[in-house]
C-alpha cells in the first residue's frame, strides 16, 4: 500500500472516531438531562458549547498547520479529546460536563483543520473526489456508531459508561498519527500557488475573495444548522412522541445514519467521479438538487403521527442530505492556493459551525420549551421546533446552484 493510501486509510480512521465521539453525546440526552436534572435549553447547550469552542480553536489550528508539521498537531488534538471524551464519564455537575465538551472541541478542531488538506496534498485534483469520498463516509459510520453505541450502552450499563468507552480507541489512532510525514504542500495541483510566500494579508484575501469558496462555503453554513437541528433531536423525537426507548431510539437513528450516510456519501462521490470530466461543475449540481429535493421531506417527518411514516421519511431525507457531502468539501479545498488550503479549512470550520450547528440545537431546545410553556405536548413541541431544519436546507441548495454558476464563470 502506497503511503499516500495508508494517510486515507489512517486518517478515515480518525474521522470515523471524532464522529463518534461528537455524537455519543447526543445519544444520551435523555438519561444524561433526568441523571442531572437538566433543561432542554441546557442540553441544547451541550452542543453549543461544544461547537463554539471548535469553531474559535479551528483558525489557530489552521495558521499553525500552515506553518508547521501536521500530523504532530492532529495527534496532539487526538489525545486531548479522548481524554475529554472519557472524562465526562465522571462528570457530576452541569459545569464540570461543560468543561469535558470543551475541551473535546479544542482537540477536534485540530484534526478538522488539518486533516482534509493533509489528504488533498496526498492525490492528484482528478483522484479528490473519489477519496473524499472514503474519507467522508467516516461521518455517517462513526455518526451511527457514536448513537448505536452510546444509546446501547448507556441502556445496559448507563450513561457514564458510554463516555468512558467512546473515549479509548482515539488514544491508539494518536499514536500512529504522530509517526506519519506531512505530506509536500501543492504537490499534486496542476496549477501554480500564486499566494505562496506572500504575506499572510495577501493569503488570507485569497480566500475571502475566491467565490466558488464563498458559497460552498454559504451552503455548508445552512446544511450545518439543519443537520445540527436533526443529530441533536430526532432521538429525542422518537422518544418523547412515539414512546420509543432510549437504546432503540439509538440505534434505530445511528442505523439510519448509518446506511443513508454511507449510500449517500458513497453515491455523490460516485456521480461526482464519472460525470466531473465531462461536467466540471457536476458535483455542485447534483448537491444541489438533492438538498432542494431533501427540503420537503424532511418537513413532511416532522408533521406525520405514525411511527413507520417517520421512520421511511427520515430514510429518505437523510440519504437525500448525505449525497452532498463528499462533492461539496472536495471542492472546497481544492478551489484554495495549497499555502493556505489549512487556513481555509479552518475558516470554513469557524463560519460553519458559528452560524451553524453551534446555534441550531440550543435554538431549537429553546423553541421546544416555549413551545410546551404555551401548552403543546413535549413530543409534539419538539416537532415543531425541529421545523427550523426546513428553510435551512433550501438555503444550502439555493447556495451551491449560486456556486455552480460561479465556477462555471471562472473556468
Amino acid at each position: 500500500m502506497s503511503p499516500a493510501r495508508k494517510l486515507l486509510l489512517l486518517l478515515t480512521s480518525i474521522n470515523l472516531v471524532n464522529y463518534l465521539d461528537r455524537y455519543v453525546v447526543l445519544a444520551v440526552l435523555e438519561p444524561l438531562g433526568r441523571d442531572l436534572h437538566l433543561s432542554d435549553d441546557q442540553l441544547g447547550r451541550l452542543s453549543f458549547v461544544f461547537i463554539v469552542v471548535y469553531m474559535l480553536a479551528a483558525p489557530i489550528f489552521g495558521l499553525l498547520g500552515d506553518r508547521f508539521p501536521r500530523p504532530r498537531l492532529v495527534a496532539a488534538g487526538i489525545v486531548l479529546w479522548s481524554l475529554a471524551t472519557a472524562g465526562a464519564a465522571f462528570a457530576h455537575s452541569y459545569p464540570m460536563l461543560l468543561l469535558c465538551r470543551s475541551l473535546v472541541g479544542v482537540g477536534e478542531a485540530a484534526y478538522a483543520s488539518l486533516g482534509p488538506p493533509m489528504l488533498a496534498d496526498s492525490f492528484p485534483e482528478r483522484e479528490r473526489a473519489q477519496k473524499f469520498t472514503w474519507f467522508y463516509l467516516a461521518i455517517p459510520v462513526g455518526s451511527a456508531l457514536g448513537y448505536g453505541l452510546g444509546g446501547g450502552i448507556a441502556g445496559l450499563l448507563g450513561w457514564r459508561m458510554a463516555f468512558l468507552i467512546a473515549g479509548i480507541p482515539g488514544l491508539l489512532l494518536a499514536l500512529w498519527m504522530g509517526f506519519q510525514s506531512d505530506p509536500e504542500r501543492g504537490a499534486h495541483d496542476s496549477m501554480p500557488d500564486a499566494t505562496a510566500g506572500r504575506s499572510w494579508g495577501v493569503r488570507l484575501g485569497a480566500i475571502f475573495t475566491n467565490r466558488v469558496w464563498l458559497a460552498c462555503t454559504a451552503s455548508y453554513v445552512a446544511y450545518t444548522f439543519a443537520m445540527g437541528v436533526l443529530s441533536a433531536w430526532a432521538p429525542v423525537l422518537l422518544q418523547r412522541r412515539f414512546a420509543v426507548g432510549v437504546s432503540q431510539a439509538g440505534l434505530v437513528f445511528g442505523g439510519f445514519a448509518f446506511a443513508t450516510g454511507v449510500a449517500g456519501t458513497f453515491l455523490g462521490g460516485k456521480l461526482t467521479d464519472r460525470l466531473q470530466d465531462r461536467w466540471p461543475d457536476a458535483g455542485l449540481w447534483i448537491s444541489g438538487l438533492t438538498l432542494l429535493a431533501a427540503a420537503p421531506v424532511v418537513a413532511l417527518a416532522l408533521r406525520v403521527q405514525t411511527l413507520g411514516a417517520v421512520y421511511a421519511l427520515f430514510f429518505a431525507g437523510m440519504l437525500l442530505l448525505f449525497i452532498n457531502t463528499s462533492p461539496v468539501n472536495a471542492v472546497t479545498v481544492s478551489c484554495l492556493p495549497p499555502s493556505v488550503r489549512a487556513t481555509g479549512t479552518a475558516l470554513n470550520v469557524l463560519l460553519i459551525h458559528l452560524l451553524g450547528d453551534a446555534v441550531s440545537p440550543w435554538w431549537a431546545g429553546h423553541r421546544s420549551d416555549a413551545f410546551q410553556a404555551a401548552g403543546l405536548a413535549p413530543g409534539l413541541a419538539v416537532a415543531q421546533a425541529m421545523g427550523l431544519a426546513v428553510p435551512a436546507i433550501l438555503l444550502a441548495g439555493g447556495a451551491l446552484w449560486w456556486a455552480r454558476a460561479r465556477r462555471a464563470l471562472a473556468e
